[in-house]
């Protein structure tokens, strides 16, 4: 059965509830975490098909997040398609994702269609 539970991590709870509603409208179940640290936890705790990450949180940011759930997947020799989801009013935001080994980006203003087809490019 192919595995349709995402792992949403984002410091503001709005966000995390209302990414998470949109994953359930197009047929994904969602997990939450509210920070970097908490990803890591339930990342070692659950199979996840994806994680969306937000760039921007306290602590640690999205991307430092990635480099140890990477670190982790080394050591097991899985990988995880990582998204992140932040705003875009960055420029060269997405370069700097697939430079720190994320897989794809989307804007957090983002509708169902683009979620659902960039998950569907990373999950199947």
């Amino acid at each position: 059965m192919l595995n349709r539970k995402i792992l949403v991590v984002d410091d503001l709870v709005i966000i995390r509830q209302a990414t998470a509603l949109m994953l359930e409208s197009i047929g994904f179940d969602a997990d939450q975490a509210a920070s970097g640290a908490q990803a890591i936890e339930m990342f070692k705790a659950a199979k996840y098909a994806a994680i969306i990450m937000d760039f921007n949180m306290p602590q640690m940011n999205g991307f430092e997040c990635t480099a140890k759930i990477r670190e982790l997947e080394r050591e097991s020799g899985s990988r995880i398609p990582i998204i992140c989801m932040s705003t875009g009013n960055d420029a060269g935001m997405k370069e700097r994702c697939l430079a720190a080994d994320l897989d794809d980006f989307l804007e957090k203003d983002c509708g169902p269609p683009e979620l659902a087809a960039t998950l569907l490019h990373w999950v199947g």
